[in-house]
């Protein structure tokens, strides 16, 4: 088992989507506070970072309903996104369970190109 648990290797995996995300935050963020047309945007971004329309409006109402003191900043706004992200996986989460009595097994991969799908196999694979 890696160090950090379930979600050190969750960040680890989306490290290209947490960029793209964080700039993109910057970007809306940079000139204006968290109005109606910066959600917008930001749900746009989360819907093209591919967490996929249901889920981009779910965490963009949440980000409506939280009360910002002052300028919402780009960090605090990352922050309450990633908060709410890891409550919605927490439920979900939970080891992969594998049997050596069933040898081989089969396990399904399914992502977005470019998301580590050949690392993770290759990683199970070696287990």
């Amino acid at each position: 088992m890696s160090e950090g648990g379930w979600l050190g290797r969750l960040q680890a995996g989306l490290s290209k989507s947490s960029s793209k995300l964080a700039g993109g935050i910057a970007g809306i963020l940079s000139s204006r506070k968290l109005d109606q047309a910066a959600l917008g945007q930001i749900e746009d971004l989360l819907i093209t970072a591919d967490l996929g329309p249901a889920t981009a409006a779910r965490l963009t109402a949440e980000l409506e309903k939280r009360k910002f003191v002052g300028e919402a900043d780009e960090t605090t706004v990352r922050e309450a996104l990633a908060d709410d992200i890891q409550r919605i996986l927490e439920p979900v989460a939970m080891p992969l369970a594998t049997r050596p009595e069933h040898r081989p097994q089969v396990i399904l991969v399914v992502g977005v190109n470019g998301t580590g799908k050949t690392t993770t196999i290759g990683k199970l694979a070696k287990q």
